[in-house]
């Protein structure tokens, strides 16, 4: 019964968390997934639209637009490879950093009282799980892009093979 409690407050703060970083993101002019591209890129070097694409688990013509309003917004840049004129970089331009900081401060201000209510033990669960959370969520990323791939590619060839009968 625990474990199905724990779940559904999960499956609750999930849908709270997506509010609070669009209301965040309205701020900056963009969606909540600009948002956290952009923050899941911030411990990236030599990022490529590809890689960009990979962490998130979204499709590189998504990406794309999401860079473009990045761009447009003068949060990152776009440079070529010098070696490689067909490779292109994304960079911060560093404006955003300070400012999502202090978007993002009273959260972490609140998180971390909240944290410090608990004894070294319990963080130390309360991180273990965050971190294996974290890890299976990427994990069901990958796979659910994948499905929707293979989905794809067996409609195309299904609509392919009816257009030759």
């Amino acid at each position: 019964m625990l474990v199905e409690r724990i779940l559904q407050t999960l499956r609750d703060n999930a849908g709270r968390s997506l509010l609070l970083h669009q209301k965040i993101a309205d701020g900056f002019g963009l969606n909540s997934t600009d948002l956290m591209c952009l923050d899941l890129a911030r411990h990236e070097t030599d990022l490529t639209a590809g890689r960009l694409a990979a962490i998130t688990g979204m499709s590189t013509s998504a990406i794309t637009a999401v860079l473009d309003r990045l761009s447009k917004a003068g949060l990152v840049v776009r440079r070529r490879d010098e070696h490689d004129r067909r490779k292109v970089f994304v960079e911060s331009t560093g404006r955003h950093e300070v400012e999502v900081q202090r978007a993002y401060a009273p959260l972490g201000a609140a998180f971390r009282e909240l944290l410090e209510s608990y004894s070294e033990r319990d963080l130390e669960m309360l991180h273990e799980f965050t971190k294996r959370n974290g890890e299976l969520v990427s994990e069901l990323i990958a796979i659910i892009e994948a499905e929707r791939v293979a989905a794809k590619s067996a409609a195309s060839k299904q609509d392919a093979a009816s257009k030759t009968s």
